[in-house]
Parts: C-alpha cells; structure tokens; sequence
C-alpha cells in the first residue's frame, strides 16, 4: 500500500490519507440525527485514514481514534461500490471521529458526553436504510481552509480507498525528503504525476492578498507621516518666526524657555488631539467592516486607537519641540531691539 511504502522514506513521521486537506475547496455534508431527536443536523463528513490524526497533528480530547484492529471503525468500499456492500455496512452500523464544533451542534454537553452515543442518518443511497451510527471519539476543532471560512463541523470516517489526498508530516530537510518522497511515488506509480506542495507554501499564498494589502498599507501610512511631520515642521517654523516678538517679550516678563515651549507645543498638539477624536469613529467603522469578514479576528478595542493617538501625538510633539527650543533660547534682545 502506498501510505506504508511513504512511511518507510528517511524524515517522515506520520502519513495519512484524507478527503480535506490544507485549503482544498471540496465539501461534502450530511444530515445526523442525535439521539432523543428527529431533526436533522448538517454536518460534513469526510474519510480519512489512521494515521491522519498524528499527520495533521490533531488533539483527541475524548475517546479514541480509529483503530486498524476493529472491523467496525473500517468503512472502506471495494470500488465500484455495490449497494448490496452498502446495505450490509448499514445493517452493521459505523464508528465516527467528531470535531469539537460538531459536538456542539449536535446538542451533546461535552465531548465526553458525545462519547458512546448514536446518532442516525442514510449515509449511502436511497433504500439501503437508516445507519446507526457510533461516536467514538472526538477530536479539537481545526482550521483547514482560510481565516475568512468559518470552521467546519466535521465527522471522520475511517477509509483506506477513496480519500484523494495525501498528508505526510516529516523532520530534517524539506527538500531532501521531497525528493526521497517523490522518488518512492515513481517507484510506485510511473502512470500518475507526482504532485506535491507543502503547507507552508500553501498558506503563504493563501495569504498573499492579505500581506500585500498590509504593506501597501505600511507604505502610506509612513509616507503620510513624513508629509505630516514635514507640514508640522513648516508651520512650526513659520508660527515661531511670526511670533518672534511676542516670544521676546514673554521671556523679558521671566517666561522661562520650559514655558516657551509648553506654550508651542501644545499650540501644535491640539488639532492633532481633535483630528484623532474625528478619525476614531471612521478607522473604527472601516476596521469593524473589515474584521467581519474573518471567521477568526481580534477584538475592536479601544486600546489601538488610543495607542495610535499617543504615536502621532508623540511624532507631533518630536518635530515641534527642537524648533520650539531654538527660538525659546534665543535671546529676546535680537527680537524686540528695533522697537
């Protein structure tokens, strides 16, 4: 079999077959019915094999997983499939692998209590009747599509033949085992094209959009703040230099140069104060639009804009202060000795 030949390759740890891998697209779902119930629940439902829990490193927080020693947990088909294959697996009932998520839509308090339960459905065609079927386990719920998709309810079911991708977790040199692997699929299969990607790559352009959005972001947010702090810089230097006068004469009323600058500063601090309480409502609306469209994101908090608000008054304050300094130390002599 070709999952026992992978696990003789150099590096590799665990290999598993399944029907959802990293960022497939493919959905398959069905309707259980949990016990005391006659509502169906949509859950969806895909084949996986025993070693794709330690390949997709998932967490078992109750129960077992499928063992290759018990008939019951197998519920692979000899291709093409019979019916009369499929009225005998009803007849004789299946054991499943539930996610956390499906836990809870199916009712159960708990994973434990999910646990030794049975759940109804007409798994295969029409006519080969009601299948009981036996919750042996479940396992954490995990993110196998993009951020943006909500997470799956999910049942696994126990397959050697059928699920359409392979998952191989592995140690040492990605390339070296890409290589060993792929030289053991053209021992195996000349007929079939060695395909593979890893998960790293996979999700790095699953996100791609997202990253390039942040840097387009990153760029014209800091050359927004070289023109700002250029303007501050301007209008600080034009402000000083027409109040010259008025900053003369403060100093020979005893203004000391603190209080020049306090006096500056806060002159240039204020419509920074008031265009962050004007933008506050805005990035919030445009960042809570945003976010939604995640299945998974971070709480809107006020602490981002607040901490916002304190860099650009800090940015404000850092390019007034040295011009403010300047002519605060001047001496008044040279601004009022025309008069």
């Amino acid at each position: 079999m070709i999952v026992d030949e992978m696990k003789r390759v150099p590096g590799v740890e665990a290999v598993g077959l399944t029907d959802i891998g990293v960022s497939t697209e493919n959905n398959s779902n069905t309707g259980l019915i949990p016990p005391g119930s006659n509502k169906q629940v949509t859950i969806g439902q895909y084949g996986v094999s025993e070693g794709f829990l330690d390949a997709m490193g998932l967490k078992l927080v109750a129960g077992r997983w499928f063992d290759p020693n018990r008939p019951m947990d197998d519920m692979t088909f000899d291709f093409p499939i019979q019916k009369d294959q499929e009225i005998a697996m009803a007849q004789r009932g299946v054991n499943v692998v539930l996610n956390q998520y499906a836990v809870r839509k199916l009712g159960f308090k708990s994973p434990q209590d999910a646990v030794g339960k049975v759940l109804k459905s007409e798994l295969f065609e029409r006519g080969t009747g009601m299948v009981d079927i036996h919750v042996i386990g479940v396992v954490g719920d995990s993110r196998f599509r993009s951020v943006r998709t909500p997470i799956d309810s999910i049942m696994f079911m126990n397959q050697h033949k059928g699920p359409g991708w392979m998952i191989i977790r592995y140690k040492g040199d990605p390339a070296t085992v890409e290589g060993a692997i792929e030289a053991k699929w053209k021992q195996i299969s000349n007929d079939v094209p060695f395909q593979a990607k890893f998960s790293e790559d996979i999700m790095r352009e699953l996100y791609k959009a997202e990253d390039s959005r942040a840097k387009i972001f990153a760029a014209f947010s800091l050359l927004a703040v070289i023109i700002g702090c250029l303007g501050l810089f301007g209008l600080a230097a034009f402000t000083a230099e027409r109040r010259t006068k008025e900053i003369g004469i403060r100093k020979v009323l005893g203004a000391r140069t603190q209080d020049i600058v306090r006096l500056l500063v806060w002159q240039f601090s204020r419509p920074v104060i008031i265009a962050n309480l004007i933008a506050w409502p805005v990035a919030w609306w445009l960042m809570r639009d945003w976010l939604n469209k995640f299945d998974e994101r971070i709480a809107l908090t006020p602490l981002p804009f607040m901490v916002a608000a304190a860099i650009a008054l800090g940015i404000a304050v850092a390019t007034v202060v040295g011009h403010s300094l300047r002519v605060a130390r001047a001496n008044p002599i040279h601004a009022l000795r025309y008069e």
